[in-house]
């Protein structure tokens, strides 16, 4: 008879008592709001540096694609719909659409500014023109800078 009690006091002490389980909760509660801040402004960073390394993409991929095919490209800002459009010569073949006004980058309108658009990328590796384009972010801004060689940086 004495396994029998032990086994049932047992299964009585195992478990959480909702004071337990309360106390738990406030204190998690506690710690988000504490960090709700932060949490909020890191990712608001990370939207305004992957749109910038989306254009830094888009930039290299210009001149990659100029060289492959051996045709000039073009590469023009469209700030009402928020994108940038590689394409050829004459506008009517696109190779890459970006547009940052989407929901994965949260920019919102007049958030990016463009020194010059369009420039033309030549097959030889060499643009008409240099070019800046500055991303801002609520928090955050960024600066990708490509020279007329095609050497492209994120700042």
């Amino acid at each position: 008879m004495r396994p029998r009690q032990s086994r049932h006091r047992l299964r009585a002490l195992s478990g959480f008592t909702l004071l337990e389980i309360t106390v738990v909760i406030v204190v998690v509660g506690i710690v988000l709001s504490m960090s709700a801040g932060r949490i909020h402004s890191f990712l608001l960073q990370q939207q305004t540096s992957r749109a910038a390394t989306a254009l830094q993409n888009d930039l290299e991929a210009a001149f990659a694609i100029a060289t492959r095919n051996r045709r000039p490209v073009r590469i023009a800002w469209d700030a009402n719909a928020m994108q940038l459009n590689v394409t050829n010569r004459g506008g009517t073949i696109f190779f890459r659409k970006t547009s940052l006004a989407s929901p994965a980058y949260g920019l919102l309108p007049g958030a990016v500014a463009v020194s010059r658009s369009p420039i033309e990328v030549y097959p030889g590796g060499l643009a008409d023109d240099t070019l800046a384009i500055v991303v801002s972010g609520t928090d955050d801004r960024k600066s990708v800078r490509m020279s007329r060689a095609g050497m492209i940086r994120v700042q």
